[in-house]
This record gives C-alpha cells, sequence and structure tokens, in this order.
C-alpha cells in the first residue's frame, strides 16, 4: 500500500497521470474523446477570443499540427460565443485544427484557471504537460520529439 501511494505521488510530480476522458464536439458536429486518440498525442488548448496570448500562440499550433501527424490539437475556445462565431474567428486565423466552441458541460472536464492553457496528452492518455500561459511549439517538441520527416 505504501508503495502505491508513493508512485502515485511520483507520478503527480511527474505530471504523468492517467486523465480523465474528455467528450468533445467541434464547430463542424465531429467527435473528439481521449479514448479515440490512443496512440497518438492530444495537445487541448483553451484559449477564448479576446487573450492576446491565445492568438500569438495559435499560429504555432498550428504549425505543429501540421508538421506531426501523430499529434492532434483541439482548440477549445471558453469565452461562450457561438459555434458560428468561433469558427469565423479561427478562419480568419488561418486554423485548421479542430475548433470547440465550449459550453459549460465541455468546460466541467478539465480544470481551467487561466487563458490560456494547453494540456498534452502522451500515447496512453496521460497528462505529460499542463501549461497555463502560452506555449511554444519547441515546448511541445521537447516532450514530442522534432517531426518526422
Amino acid at each position: 500500500m505504501k508503495r502505491f501511494f508513493v508512485a502515485l505521488m511520483l507520478m503527480s510530480a511527474l505530471g504523468c497521470v492517467e486523465a480523465a476522458p474528455f467528450q468533445l464536439t467541434d464547430t463542424k458536429g465531429m467527435t473528439h474523446t481521449l479514448a479515440a486518440y490512443r496512440g497518438k498525442w492530444v495537445l487541448v488548448n483553451a484559449w477564448a477570443t479576446w487573450c492576446s496570448p491565445c492568438l500569438v500562440e495559435m499560429p504555432e499550433l498550428e504549425a505543429l499540427s501540421r508538421s506531426h501527424p501523430d499529434l492532434i490539437v483541439l482548440g477549445l475556445a471558453v469565452d461562450g460565443q457561438d459555434a458560428r462565431r468561433v469558427m469565423q474567428f479561427a478562419e480568419r486565423l488561418r486554423v485548421t485544427y479542430p475548433i470547440i466552441a465550449a459550453d459549460q458541460a465541455a468546460l466541467r472536464q478539465f480544470t481551467l484557471r487561466a487563458y490560456p492553457t494547453s494540456m498534452l496528452y502522451d500515447r496512453s492518455g496521460a497528462v505529460v504537460l499542463t501549461k497555463e500561459g502560452k506555449i511554444t511549439r519547441q515546448e511541445v517538441e521537447a516532450i514530442i520529439g522534432p517531426p518526422s520527416n
């Protein structure tokens, strides 16, 4: 029993804790679940249309999404805008990864205290990084590795 608690504390300290499963529906009606992406890296990025650092990081997230076929990027728009407005906003920024116009049910699946917040899940579904504030491509690639050519 003592070993279990020591292992759990170590996993928490390293950020490698099995994540609660999520289910999100994007602005195009597609459903995204953590279980469906097992075997791939998943980056959920919580952002808002009024958040300057959020908008600055979106081109880097787009570049990550395009250069890493083993990485799924999901944009979670948290500012309560309707799906059509969020989709138009993302299109103006040339974002092609899935965008979710989060409602209260979607937001309850995550612990969010600041924007942007990014959660990186490894191939087995464990959270390996939670970053409040702007995340960079270099930070993500330090964990998942460079793009494979």
